[in-house]
């Protein structure tokens, strides 16, 4: 190969290892931005308004993260949506379980169960988003992601002890959208 090939070749990859970083910093903004909102999802007291805040939010943020990465789910947005409102109703059956659990142990229960549910929902929100920007960065078809694998994948971030709920408090939420402009 002569070396002005290679030097091209060189370039084209150097371009899109840097498209790529590019395309995963607007993702990350992308996702930590949803999980702000999922967060405030999770204040809202009514069942079934909060797990549709939820699903539509999630949705959204998939929708988004699939421009990113250049792919075309508009047909696959309901499938998309099923997928994410599964998932936000499991978050919202364990805030109530924890705000059974909260009852039994402090008299604020109302705002140690908002406190709950907002941080599960900023979890849930952020580790889906996080799921699917793994599978579009292998390019993998996002719309091969099922209810189990987010469940299984959920699982296991808080088996090894990776979900910290004072990272999803309302509070370290905004704190950090305030913090770092880039990322709105």
């Amino acid at each position: 190969m002569p070396i002005s090939t290679k030097k091209a070749t060189a370039n084209a990859e150097v371009l899109e290892l840097n498209d790529l970083s590019t395309q995963d910093e607007q993702a990350d903004a992308l996702i930590k931005r949803y999980a702000l909102l999922g967060t405030a999802t999770g204040l809202i007291p009514t069942f079934g308004l909060d797990v549709a805040a939820a699903t539509a939010v999630q949705t959204k943020m998939i929708n988004d993260l699939a421009d990113v990465y250049g792919y075309d789910i508009d047909d696959q947005l309901i499938r998309t949506a099923i997928t994410t409102g599964v998932a936000a109703l499991g978050g919202r059956i364990l805030s109530s379980i924890a705000d059974m659990v909260a009852a039994s142990f402090t008299p604020l229960k109302m705002l140690v169960g908002g406190a709950t549910s907002a941080a599960i929902s900023g979890f849930l929100t952020y580790e889906i988003g996080k799921i699917y920007q793994a599978q579009m960065q292998a390019g993998k078809n996002p719309s091969d992601i099922g209810v189990m694998e987010i469940v299984n994948h959920v699982a296991a971030e808080v088996q090894s002890g990776k979900w910290d709920p004072a990272n999803f408090s309302v509070k370290k939420q905004l704190t950090n959208f305030m913090e770092n402009p880039r990322q709105r």
